[in-house]
């Protein structure tokens, strides 16, 4: 784990509202807009926005934002909307296995890693850039980069 600054980028997204391990919908509905909308292309980074903290909101009412890094104009349509993220300072860490498994990461990072380095958790979303997906390598190999907001 360890501190990076993230610059400014715009996104499209559709927010997903409900237990995280339901967001797969939302990512279905953003995909077929975004190739409505021609947001494909090369080396699109694939992230999600996560509002919520699971052991504090109940899993109805957790927020997930779908999202892929625009390089186009686009300003939204139909349920897809666009977010502007300003530049940052994250506390980061990969993990590498099940989506499922992310909250043991999570568990790390803000329970151990950050009380430790000093730093307090900042009021903004926790990021999830998603390196590969499960077209193209088992789920023991998926990698995540996780990223949890500083003050």
């Amino acid at each position: 784990a360890g501190v990076v600054r993230l610059p400014a980028r715009r996104a499209a997204f559709v927010r997903h509202v409900g237990p995280y391990g339901e967001v797969g919908e939302a990512w279905g509905r953003l995909f077929a807009a975004a190739g409505r909308a021609g947001l494909f292309g090369p080396g699109m980074e694939m992230f999600g926005i996560v509002h919520d903290d699971p052991e504090i909101t109940e899993p109805a009412k957790l927020r997930y934002d779908a999202a892929i890094a625009l390089g186009c104009e686009f300003s939204g349509a139909g349920e897809v909307g666009v977010v502007e993220l300003p530049a940052r300072e994250y506390a980061s860490c990969r993990h590498v296995g099940p989506y499922e498994l992310l909250g043991e990461t999570y568990a790390a990072l803000c329970g151990q890693w950050l009380p430790w380095s000093g730093r307090e958790p900042g009021d903004a979303p926790a990021l999830e850039f998603y390196r590969n997906d499960l077209r193209s390598v088992r789920a023991s190999e998926l990698i995540t980069d996780i990223f949890v907001p500083l003050r």
